[in-house]
C-alpha cells in the first residue's frame, strides 16, 4: 500500500522544485528578516532589551514560533494547492506501468516534501532568538523549549494546513477559489472565533495557551496536546482522503478501499478527539453550574460559626491529606440540629466526629452536613474532627466569576497563559481559600441569596509536612522540626493560604515587622540589581511605609508582610462583595515570577530610562541613588499605589492584577457585616482606600463616553438589584465603586467630611481583628453624630434619579494678599437634576506636557500634585458659589460629579490666563445663591445637541466601512475619536466642548467642503447680531507636527443673513478656548443660519455651537 522509498524519492525531487520555487525563496527570506529584526529590537542588547522577554528561557522560541505561525500557514496554503495540481504527465498510462506510483505514496511524498521544507526553515528561524538568547548577558536560554515548540506549533500545523489544501483543491479543482477560501476560512478563525471555545478552532496555535513556567514548566498541558494532536490527525486524515479522490490512474482496487478506510478512520478518530477536546473544555463549566445550584439549596439555612481551626496537612504528590480540628459555635439564636460544611468536592472524607464522637455525613458535592446526633443551642459550642484527603479540584473556585470572564486568557506580551487557580503538583503546592481546600462553614456563590457573605474572624493554626527542601509559607509565626512546620497566626483571620516550593528566603525587620521576600533560587534577579541597597534598604522601607500610612491613616496590623513569588498562570479576579483578589491574602502578597510583564520590575530597564531622563533635566544621578530610585517606583506603583496608572481602558481592564497592600489594613484586619446591606463592607474599603487614582481613561477615545458615563446612564435606568443579578461584571463593579464613593461622599458632608473620616479610622483601629455587626456601627454613628445611616443608605441603593450640573460661571483671578500673592477661584455651579448630588473640585499644579501623553509613566515619577478640593452637597435645583483661595497657581480645575446625568462627569477646565485683582475680601468657602443674576442682553445660542443643529453629507461610505459601521450597537449616539469618518458627521463628547449638561460637539475628517453642519437659531427679534463659535483652542488642540508649525489653518463658514450669504475663511491658529468672534450681520427672525464645511488642513473638523448676541 505504501511504499516508503517511493515516497522519498517524490518527497526529494519535489523539494527541490520546492526549494527553487520564487514564492517560497521570498517567504523563507522575509520571514528571516522579521524574525531576526523582531528578536534584535525586543531581545537583544542592540536595545533597550525586554526584561519580560528575557526571564523566561521558554519565551524566545517560543516568540518567534507563533509570530510566524498565520504567515506560515498562509504560505503553505499557496504552495500545497499548486503543488498538488502540476506534473499531469505523471497522470498517463506510459508512466504509469513504467514507474508505477500509488496515489498515497504520490500525495504522501508531495506532502512531506512539503513539511520538510518548512520544518527545516522553522528550525533556521529559530537559530536567531537562540544566538541572540546565547549573546544576551541576561536572558534565560531553555534548550528544551527549541525542541518541544516546534514540535507543538509547526508540526500539527504544517500537516494540517497541508491536507486540507491538498483535499479541497482535488475537489474543487480550481487553485484560486480554494486559496481564497482556506484564507477566508482562517480569517474568519482569526476575527470572529478569536479566543473563544478555549481556542479549539485555533488550528495555528497563535492562542493556545502553552507558555510553560520556570517555576513548574508546563501545567495542564493535557488540552493543548489534544488540540494539536486533533489538527494532525485530521491533517493526516485529509491526505488519505485525497489520495481516494485524486484524479489519477486508479490503484489497485483493495489499495484505493484501503486508502479510503484508512482516512475515514484517522476522521473518525480524530473527530473522537474533538468530542473530548468539548468534553474538557464543558466540564468544567457544567460542574461549577452544580456547585452553584448546590450553594442555592443550602443557602438560607442556618449554620455554626468557627472559632478556631487547627489543620494538620501532609502533601503527598498531587493529592493532600488533611485533618482538621475545629470549634464552632451556634450564633443563629435558634436550635440546630444540623451543620454542615464546604470542602472541595475533589476530596474525600475519610471520618467526621462530634464531640469526640464519629457520626455520618452526608455529601452534597462540595457540602459536608450532619444531622444524625446534632443538637446545638444558642450560644453553645462544639467540637468537629474532619480526616479527608485526594486532590483539588481547580473549578471549584471563583463560582461567582461568569463564563466569559472564566474562560478568557491572561496575557503576557503575545502569549495567552492559562489560568490557574490553584497548584497541587508533584514539586510545587499553591492554595487559596478559593478553592476550599480546608472545611469551612459558609457557603458560596449562589443565584437565589448572591448578596449574602458569611464572614467570620479565625483563630487558625496550620501544621504541615513538606519534603526535604521545600518551604511551605502561610500565615502566622512558624516553627520547625523534622520537615514539620507549624503556623500559628497571632490574630485571628478570615481565611490563610498556603505555598510550598524550592524557595530562597530574604527577610529584613524595620519598625518590629518583618519584611520576608521568597523566591525561587534561580529567580535571584532582583539581588543582583539591586545589589547596592543592602545598608539604605531599612530607611527606604521606612518611607514607603510611613507614606502609605499617612495616606490611609491606618497602621499596620501585623507582624509581618511576606512576598511570595507565584507562577505566572496563578490568576485572580475582582468580585463584587470584595475588595481584593486573592493575589492578596492576609499577610502575604503573591507576585508574579520573575516580576510577570510588569515593567516596574525590569529593573535594569528602569535605570536605563533613569539615565536617560537625567540626562534631559541636567542631573547626575550615582548608581545607589537609580536603584532607590527604581526600588521606590516599584513599591509604589504595584503595592501601595501611591503613584497612579497613567492610561486605563476601564470597560477591559476590570480584572486586571491588583497588589495593593491595602486590603491588610482592612479586609482581612476588620468589617462590618450586615444582612441587608451587603455591599457596606466594600463601600467602607472602597471609601477608605485611598489611592492615587488612574489620570487617564481611553474608553472615551474609543467610544465617545466614558466607561463611568456608561455606568450611570445604566443606573438612571435599572436598579442596583436589578444591575447586580442581570448586568456585565464589569458594569457591576464600576457601579457599586461608584455608589460606595456616592454614598460615603454624602454622608461625609451631612455630618463633616473630616468628622465622619476620623470616625471611620477610629472604628476600624479600635476593631482590629474583629468583625463588627452593622447595628453596632449604626448606634454609635448615631451616638456620635445624632445621625440614622439606614435611610440614607436605603436611599442612595435604592434610587434611580440623579442630579444634573451646570457650570454657570468660572472666575480666576491674581490677587494680592498683603505682601503675598495668591489666586482666587470662584465657581457657579446648579444642579438642575432629579436628585441631590454630591460635587467634588480639585486643582492641579501640575503643567502638561508632551510626555503626559505616554501611556508609561517615568521611573520615580511623582503623580501630579492636587492642591486642596472641597467635596460639597448641592440639593435639587440649588445654586451653589464656591471659593477657592490658593497659594500656588492652578493649572487645572477638575470638577467630579461621581453620579450624574453629566457627560462628562469629570470635567476637566484649563485656567488658561488669570487676571489681576486689586483689593476685594478673599472668599473661600461655599454658600447657596440665592437670586441668580439675569443679563439684559439677548442672546441666543444653538448647540449640536439642539435641535437647530443640522449635518448633510452626500458622500457615501465605503463597502468595508459600511459593513463595519453595521457590526456596531445601531443606537450608539457618541463616538470616539478612534472613529473619525469621511463620510459624516459624529457627535463625540469631551471636557473642552460646549454644553449645559452634555458637553458634546460633532467631528468628522476633513474634506473638500462637500460635508456641512448648519446652526439654525430662532429669532425672537431681527436686528444685528454678534457671532460667536465655541472652540477648543488653538487650532481646535490638535496636533499639527513639525511641518504644521507657522502654518495658518482655517476653518470655513458660510453665514446667512438677511442681506445674503458671506464665506468667512475664519483662522483657528490663535483661537482662544470657548467663545471667538466672528462677525457682525444683520438678521430676519427666521431665515438666518451659519455653517460649517469640512475644509480644512486639517486632520479633523469639529462643529460645536454658535451663539448670537444682539447689538
Amino acid at each position: 500500500m505504501i511504499s516508503v522509498s517511493t515516497i522519498l524519492t517524490i518527497s526529494s525531487y519535489e523539494g527541490k522544485v520546492l526549494w527553487r520555487n520564487w514564492f517560497f525563496r521570498i517567504i523563507a527570506l522575509l520571514g528571516i528578516g522579521f524574525v531576526t529584526i523582531f528578536n534584535l529590537a525586543v531581545f537583544s542588547e542592540l536595545d533597550n532589551a525586554d526584561w519580560r522577554g528575557l526571564s523566561n528561557g521558554w519565551i524566545l522560541p517560543y516568540a518567534s514560533l507563533l509570530l510566524i505561525s498565520i504567515p506560515q500557514a498562509a504560505a503553505v496554503i499557496f504552495l500545497a494547492t499548486g503543488l498538488i495540481k502540476k506534473d499531469k504527465k505523471l497522470d498517463t498510462n506510459e508512466v504509469f506501468f513504467v514507474r508505477p506510483i500509488t496515489n498515497l505514496d504520490y500525495v504522501l511524498g508531495k506532502a512531506l516534501a512539503l513539511f520538510k521544507l518548512f520544518f527545516l526553515l522553522n528550525l533556521v528561524l529559530l537559530c536567531v532568538p537562540l544566538i541572540v538568547g546565547l549573546t544576551s548577558p541576561v536572558a534565560t536560554v531553555n534548550p528544551m523549549a527549541f525542541i518541544v515548540y516546534p514540535l507543538l506549533t509547526s508540526v500539527p500545523t504544517i500537516v494540517f494546513t497541508t491536507g486540507i489544501a491538498f483535499l479541497l483543491v482535488t475537489v474543487i479543482r480550481n487553485q484560486p477559489i480554494t486559496i481564497v477560501l482556506l484564507i477566508g476560512i482562517a480569517g474568519v478563525q482569526v476575527i470572529y472565533y478569536f479566543d473563544k471555545f478555549s481556542n479549539i478552532l485555533d488550528f495555528t496555535a497563535f492562542r493556545l495557551s502553552m507558555l510553560a513556567s520556570e517555576m513548574t514548566g508546563f501545567v495542564d498541558i493535557g488540552f493543548a496536546l489534544w488540540q494539536r494532536t486533533f489538527y494532525f490527525v485530521t491533517g493526516i486524515g485529509f491526505l488519505f482522503l485525497t489520495a481516494f479522490m485524486l484524479d489519477r490512474l486508479s490503484s489497485h482496487k483493495s489499495v484505493h478501499r484501503a486508502t479510503l478506510i484508512t482516512g475515514c478512520l484517522l476522521l473518525l478518530l480524530s473527530s473522537f478527539i474533538m468530542v473530548r477536546l468539548w468534553d474538557m473544555r464543558q466540564e468544567p463549566i457544567a460542574f461549577r453550574q452544580e456547585m452553584i445550584d448546590t450553594n442555592g439549596r443550602w443557602a438560607e439555612v442556618p449554620n455554626i460559626d468557627i472559632v478556631s481551626h487547627a489543620i494538620a496537612l501532609e502533601w503527598a504528590g498531587q493529592e493532600i491529606a488533611g485533618t482538621s480540628e475545629l470549634v464552632a459555635k451556634n450564633n443563629t439564636g435558634a436550635l440546630l440540629d444540623t451543620i454542615y460544611f464546604t470542602l472541595n468536592p475533589g476530596l474525600t472524607v475519610d471520618s467526621v466526629a462530634v464531640n469526640g464522637r464519629s457520626t455520618e455525613v452526608n455529601r452534597d458535592l462540595q457540602i459536608l452536613s450532619l444531622n444524625k446526633g446534632i443538637s446545638i443551642g444558642s450560644g453553645e459550642e462544639l467540637r468537629v474532627r474532619i480526616h479527608y484527603h485526594g486532590k483539588v479540584v481547580e473549578s471549584a473556585a471563583h463560582l461567582e466569576v461568569d463564563q466569559k470572564r472564566y474562560e478568557s486568557t491572561n496575557d503576557q506580551l503575545m502569549f495567552a497563559l492559562l489560568k490557574k487557580y490553584a497548584f497541587l503538583e508533584d514539586d510545587y503546592v499553591l492554595l487559596t481559600k478559593d478553592v476550599h481546600w480546608y472545611p469551612d462553614t459558609g457557603v458560596g456563590y449562589n443565584r437565589k441569596s448572591a448578596a449574602k457573605e458569611r464572614r467570620s474572624f479565625i483563630t487558625f493554626e496550620l501544621s504541615v509536612k513538606a519534603p526535604a527542601g521545600k518551604v511551605p509559607v502561610s500565615q502566622g509565626e512558624v516553627v520547625m522540626r523534622d520537615n514539620v512546620y507549624k503556623f500559628k497566626p497571632e490574630y485571628p483571620l478570615p481565611h490563610i493560604s498556603l505555598v510550598i516550593g524550592n524557595y530562597d528566603k530574604k527577610e529584613i525587620t524595620v519598625d518590629s515587622v518583618v519584611y520576608s521576600v521568597y523566591h525561587y533560587p534561580e529567580n535571584d534577579f532582583f539581588l543582583r540589581q539591586l545589589d547596592l541597597l543592602g545598608d539604605t534598604l531599612s530607611h527606604l522601607i521606612t518611607d514607603v511605609a510611613n507614606e502609605y500610612e499617612d495616606a490611609q491613616k491606618l497602621s499596620y496590623p501585623f507582624k509581618r508582610l511576606q512576598f511570595v513569588e507565584v507562577p505566572i498562570h496563578f490568576a485572580a479576579y475582582n468580585k463584587i462583595y470584595e475588595s481584593h483578589q486573592a493575589l492578596v491574602q492576609p499577610e502575604t502578597v503573591f507576585w508574579p515570577e520573575e516580576g510577570g510583564d510588569m515593567r516596574q520590575f525590569d529593573f535594569r530597564r528602569q535605570m536605563k530610562d533613569m539615565s536617560r531622563q537625567a540626562a534631559r533635566a541636567n542631573q547626575v544621578l550615582t548608581d545607589k541613588q537609580k536603584q532607590a530610585n527604581v526600588f521606590n517606583d516599584l513599591i509604589r506603583k504595584i503595592f501601595t499605589k501611591q503613584t497612579g496608572e497613567r492610561w486605563v481602558y476601564e470597560s477591559n481592564d476590570f480584572d486586571n492584577a491588583d497588589y495593593s497592600l491595602f486590603p491588610n489594613y482592612y479586609d482581612f484586619n476588620s468589617g462590618i457585616v450586615s444582612e441587608d446591606w451587603a455591599l457596606l463592607n466594600r463601600s467602607i474599603a472602597t471609601y477608605l482606600r485611598n489611592d492615587k487614582q488612574v489620570q487617564n481613561d481611553y474608553s472615551r477615545e474609543v467610544n465617545g463616553i466614558s466607561f463611568t458615563e456608561e455606568c450611570n446612564d445604566l443606573m438612571r435606568t435599572a436598579s442596583m438589584t436589578k444591575i447586580l443579578t442581570e448586568a456585565e461584571f464589569s458594569k457591576i463593579n464600576k457601579s457599586v465603586t461608584l455608589k460606595s464613593k456616592y454614598l460615603f461622599s454624602y454622608l461625609g458632608q451631612i455630618i463633616g467630611e473630616n468628622n465622619f473620616k476620623s470616625f471611620l479610622y477610629d472604628w476600624v483601629n479600635s476593631h482590629q481583628h474583629q468583625l463588627s455587626s452593622y447595628e453596632d456601627f449604626r448606634k454609635a454613628m448615631l451616638s456620635r453624630f445624632n445621625t440614622d445611616i439606614d435611610p440614607i443608605i436605603r436611599k442612595v441603593y435604592s434610587e434611580t434619579a440623579q442630579p444634573a450640573f451646570e457650570i454657570l460661571d468660572v472666575q480666576k483671578y491674581e490677587v494680592m494678599d498683603g505682601d503675598r500673592k495668591r489666586y482666587q477661584v470662584l465657581l457657579k455651579a446648579k444642579n438642575s437634576g432629579d436628585s441631590d448630588g454630591v460635587l467634588e473640585v480639585k486643582f492641579n499644579r501640575k503643567k502638561r506636557s508632551d510626555d503626559d501623553n505616554n501611556f508609561n509613566s517615568r521611573p520615580n515619577e511623582e503623580a501630579p500634585e492636587e492642591a486642596p478640593g472641597r467635596l460639597s452637597v448641592i440639593k435639587q435645583g440649588e445654586t451653589r458659589l464656591f471659593g477657592f483661595v490658593l497659594d500656588e497657581k492652578p493649572n487645572d480645575l477638575t470638577v467630579n460629579t461621581i453620579i450624574s446625568r453629566n457627560i462628562p462627569s469629570v470635567i476637566n477646565l484649563s485656567m488658561g490666563t488669570l487676571s489681576r485683582r486689586d483689593g476685594g475680601l478673599l472668599f473661600d468657602g461655599e454658600r447657596v445663591v440665592e437670586k441668580e443674576t439675569v443679563s439684559n442682553q439677548y442672546e441666543v445660542i444653538v448647540d449640536n445637541e439642539d435641535k437647530g443643529f443640522s449635518s448633510f453629507s452626500p458622500i457615501k461610505p465605503t463597502m468595508l466601512k459600511a459593513y463595519l459601521d453595521r457590526q456596531k450597537d445601531s443606537a450608539q449616539k457618541y463616538y470616539g475619536n478612534w472613529d473619525s469618518s469621511y463620510s459624516r458627521w459624529l457627535a463625540t463628547t469631551g471636557s473642552d466642548f460646549y454644553g449645559s449638561v452634555i458637553r458634546s460637539a460633532h467631528f468628522t475628517r476633513s474634506g473638500d467642503g462637500e460635508k456641512i453642519a448648519t446652526w439654525t437659531p430662532a429669532f425672537a427679534e431681527e436686528g444685528f447680531y454678534d457671532i460667536y463659535v465655541y472652540m477648543k483652542g488653538k487650532n481646535q488642540n490638535e496636533h499639527v507636527g513639525r511641518d504644521g508649525e507657522g502654518k495658518q489653518f482655517n476653518y470655513d463658514y458660510i453665514v446667512r443673513n438677511g442681506d445674503g450669504t458671506d464665506h468667512i475663511k475664519f483662522n483657528i491658529t490663535n483661537a482662544e478656548p470657548g467663545w471667538n468672534y466672528l462677525g457682525s450681520y444683520y438678521f430676519n427672525k427666521t431665515g438666518g443660519s451659519v455653517s460649517l464645511t469640512d475644509a480644512c488642513d486639517l486632520r479633523t473638523v469639529y462643529a460645536d455651537a454658535v451663539k448670537w448676541v444682539k447689538q
